[in-house]
């Protein structure tokens, strides 16, 4: 322990010694293991700080322990590996932006907005007033490539068939160098695709984090079997984790507030409109034996079959 401690260099928080080796710092002083372990900040926020700041936000972390000790996690949302991750505390509507159990809890006082992005299009957004399950065009620009997999799959196509013929007449003749000819590359299917990838954008009212961003990953094509219908099905299952992490966001944000499509009305100019007279049985026209509304989604078409 003491040839990796330094004795003589001991942290400005709490007195105890500090590593000799990369140790955080705050004003080019070091930080023991503990103290640095309970930093949570904005990347370069530290380097900003003095040690007075440093002291106020210690101060702040212990008075976040309360959260901490309440935090029950009931929902994860994995950005990859070595990416992190976002956990929910459904029951007490708190949130973690990191994975481990000693980061920072936010309240629902401290999250105001959030938006799920395809690229710089919104697919969801949520704020205090409810939950926009934005269109996409996704699926139309899936389809709009469905000619050029199916050019791609003849041109793969004859290009194996022109291998299939090279083999036959390698095996009829002596392998010399004057028989040898190059031959032209394996064909690749390559396109833009139709979204190179999601983005979480949170926005907090907190003393120390002001927004919190992280890419996500999206589906892209095979370079060798693309296929449309197969894209779509990795699409659908893509923005169907991302509502589910959109609702457990807009439950944080305000469990009450209404979920509704992008051109749905809004509810209140329902809300306004004069009541239809009740029907023979009690009930207001239109409402009998009306199926329940079920959680939005985005709105795209069906996934176009593969040719």
């Amino acid at each position: 322990m003491g040839l990796f401690s330094n004795n003589k260099k001991l942290c400005p928080i709490c007195g105890s010694p500090t590593p000799r080796l990369l140790p955080t710092k705050v004003e080019d002083m070091p930080l023991c293991k503990e103290c640095a372990g309970k930093i949570d900040l904005p990347d370069g926020a530290l380097d900003r700080m003095t040690l007075a700041q440093l002291e106020q936000y210690m101060a702040f972390y212990e008075e976040n322990a309360a959260l901490r000790e309440t935090f029950s996690e009931d929902y994860r949302y994995g950005f990859g590996l070595l990416s992190g991750a976002l956990v929910v505390d459904s029951a007490h509507r708190l949130l973690r932006i990191k994975p481990y159990d000693s980061a920072l809890v936010f309240g629902p006082e401290n999250l105001q907005s959030f938006r799920i992005l395809e690229d710089s299009d919104p697919l969801f957004t949520g704020n205090a007033d409810g939950l926009i399950c934005h269109r996409s065009d996704v699926p139309d620009k899936v389809e709009a490539l469905i000619p050029s997999i199916d050019q791609f799959m003849r041109r793969k196509q004859d290009f194996e068939h022109m291998e299939e013929m090279h083999r036959m007449m390698d095996r009829d003749r002596d392998h010399d160098h004057d028989h040898d000819h190059p031959r032209p590359p394996r064909p690749e299917f390559v396109c833009t695709p139709p979204v190179r990838k999601f983005r979480l954008e949170l926005t907090f009212a907190h003393p120390y984090w002001k927004s919190f961003t992280q890419e996500i990953g999206a589906p892209d094509f095979s370079s060798q079997y693309p296929s449309a219908e197969d894209y779509l099905r990795e699409y659908e299952d893509k923005v169907e984790a991302l509502r589910e992490l959109a609702s457990r966001l807009q439950h944080i944000v305000n469990p009450d507030a209404p979920q509704r499509r992008e051109d749905a009305p809004q509810p209140a100019a329902a809300a306004a409109a004069p009541a239809p007279p009740d029907g023979p049985d009690g009930q207001r026209h239109g409402e009998a034996d009306e199926p329940q509304q079920r959680p939005v989604r985005p709105a795209h078409r069906k996934a176009p079959a593969t040719v």
